[in-house]
Formats: C-alpha cells, sequence, structure tokens
C-alpha cells in the first residue's frame, strides 16, 4: 500500500475511534472501548510507518484532535461524559478530611443543574493540583497536550496518544491526564533529569498510575524501586491513615464512594472509559519492548513446538 494511503487509513482509523466512544455511551456497547484500544495501538503504527514519506499526518492528527476538543468544550457537543471537571477540584475543600468526609457538589452543565454526594477516592495530591478559576477541562486538555508534545520524538507513541477519542476524553475534564503526564516525565522522557521526583509526585495521583510506575520497575527487574514505589505511597498516605485508617481502606484501596465500603462490580473497571487510557499510554509509550518481548515469546514457543515434533 502506498504511504499516502496508509496516511488515509490511519485518519480513518482515528475518526472512527470517535465514531466508537459515542457508541460507547449506549447501554450494552461499554465493550466498544476495547476496539478503540486496539485502534488507538493502530493509529500509532501506521504514523511511525509513514513518518518519513507522509510527515504532515501527525500534525493533522494534533490538529483535528485539538480542534474537536476545543469545539467540544466551548459548545458542550461530546461533551458531559464525567463530573470529574466538577468534582476533582472540590475536594480540595476537604483538606485533611479528605477522606473522613463526603462533599456535596452543585454545579451546572450546559444548562443543567446536577448535585453530586460523594466521598474522595484518589491519592491525595490529585484535588490539589488545579489552577483557581481555571475551568478543570482545560487543565486536562493542557496536560494531554504537554504529554503529547513530550512524545512527539517518537511517532509511534505521538500519534497513538493524538486518537482523537484521547483528546475529547480531555476536553471532558478526566481527571487521568495530569497522572499520564507525570508518568510520561517520569518512565518516558530521556535524558532523565527529574525523573525521580516527577515519579513521586505521580505516585500521589491516582491508583493506576501507582500500578503503572509498580509494574514498570517489576518488569526491569529493578525490584528494590517497585519497593520504593509502596513505601512512598504509604508514606503519602500515613497522615490519613492516622486519622483514619478504615476511610483510607474503604475509599482509597476498595474504591467505595459511599459511606458502605461496598466495592464496585469488575464489569465497572473493565470496560470503564477512561481507564483504557492507561493500556493505550503504555502500549503506545513502550511498543518498542513490548514488541520485543512478543516477539521473544513468539520464538522460545516456536522453539518449543519445533523440540516437541522433532523425533527422538
Amino acid at each position: 500500500m502506498r504511504p499516502s494511503a496508509t496516511a488515509v487509513l490511519v485518519l480513518l482509523c482515528a475518526l472512527a475511534t470517535l465514531a466508537l466512544l459515542v457508541g460507547t455511551t449506549f447501554g450494552g456497547f461499554a465493550f466498544l472501548i476495547v476496539v478503540i484500544f486496539l485502534l488507538t495501538v493502530g493509529v500509532g503504527w501506521g504514523v511511525r510507518e509513514v513518518a518519513p514519506s507522509a510527515p504532515w499526518l501527525l500534525p493533522t492528527l494534533l490538529v483535528l484532535g485539538v480542534a474537536i476538543s476545543v469545539t467540544s468544550i466551548l459548545t458542550g457537543l461530546l461533551n458531559g461524559l464525567s463530573d470529574e471537571p466538577y468534582t476533582t477540584p472540590a475536594y480540595a475543600a476537604l483538606g485533611w478530611g479528605l477522606y473522613t468526609h463526603p462533599a456535596t457538589v452543585t454545579y451546572v452543565q450546559y444548562g443543567t443543574t446536577h448535585v453530586d454526594y460523594s466521598y474522595y477516592v484518589y491519592l491525595p495530591l490529585l484535588t490539589f493540583i488545579q489552577v483557581p478559576g481555571l475551568d478543570y477541562r482545560w487543565l486536562s486538555l493542557a496536560a494531554w497536550g504537554a504529554g503529547v508534545y513530550l512524545l512527539r520524538r517518537d511517532p509511534f507513541a505521538a500519534g497513538g496518544f493524538s486518537a482523537p477519542w484521547i483528546p475529547l476524553l480531555a476536553a471532558n475534564g478526566q481527571n487521568d491526564f495530569v497522572p499520564l503526564l507525570l508518568l510520561t516525565v517520569a518512565l518516558a522522557v530521556r535524558p532523565p533529569r527529574g525523573r525521580w521526583a516527577a515519579e513521586v509526585v505521580g505516585l500521589a495521583l491516582k491508583q493506576t498510575a501507582n500500578v503503572v510506575i509498580f509494574a514498570y520497575h517489576l518488569a526491569r527487574r529493578e525490584y528494590l524501586r517497585a519497593l520504593a514505589a509502596v513505601a512512598v505511597t504509604a508514606a503519602i498516605l500515613a497522615p490519613f491513615l492516622w486519622i483514619d485508617a478504615g476511610a483510607v481502606y474503604c475509599h482509597v484501596v476498595v474504591g467505595s464512594s459511599v459511606n458502605t465500603c461496598a466495592a464496585r462490580p469488575w464489569t465497572f473497571f473493565v470496560f470503564k472509559r477512561n481507564y483504557w487510557l492507561y493500556p493505550s499510554w503504555v502500549v503506545v509509550v513502550f511498543h518498542r519492548p513490548l514488541g520485543q518481548g512478543l516477539e521473544r515469546l513468539r520464538a522460545r514457543l516456536s522453539s518449543l513446538g519445533s523440540s516437541r515434533g522433532s523425533p527422538p
């Protein structure tokens, strides 16, 4: 296939992520997020393949993503998929009572009044990273843009992370983009200046980032650093554990946003749209080591099959 035809196909796949994202809002179609993930990896691969002959593709994806996202914020089109742009910064008012008291947040979204009454379920720093007076959706979108800028030297990573469904979720104010930016700085940027500080901050934001950092060090056999990540997380939570260990367990570990300490069903986590941002980020950023690992696994399986089929 000619590079120009491949580039057009990549753009069509990128646009398809938007259509499928709309599909996930209908009952019974949450599983489409898995297809979106696969298309995201395909977009990253396609951008890398045609980067030398079609350098216009990545800028086109970026312009498309920014245009869709800004339009979404200003008009409400495909917006309102989350209450996080309103609730995430509001929890900061709880101070040291972050996990012991619920917050009541009343907000107006495109003419409709909503009331949210729930407990904070993330790590403590996330709620405090905000710009007073600035709509949290712009902060999320800026964090996405900064992440793409840091990944710009890798067409696969920058292209995959520019698949339009991702900046659109940023425009919806999903609070995952600040942790993803810290993960990019801590684990993906070279040279590694300031990576340790970014890693410590990343460990104080959202539990999914902690899982990524822990798994990253385990995969690299950096066992002491994996243990250090656990220790830093415990130290960050220590003051809140002293205040009310039960509340930290219910809201941070179990993830309950109510006072019954009831865990959500597994399907909530498997098909939740924004949770798939993390495997998408991992695959497009670490495509090289993951590809090498798959190739080694394929070779081992092939070797194993050959040895079993050989005569004694």
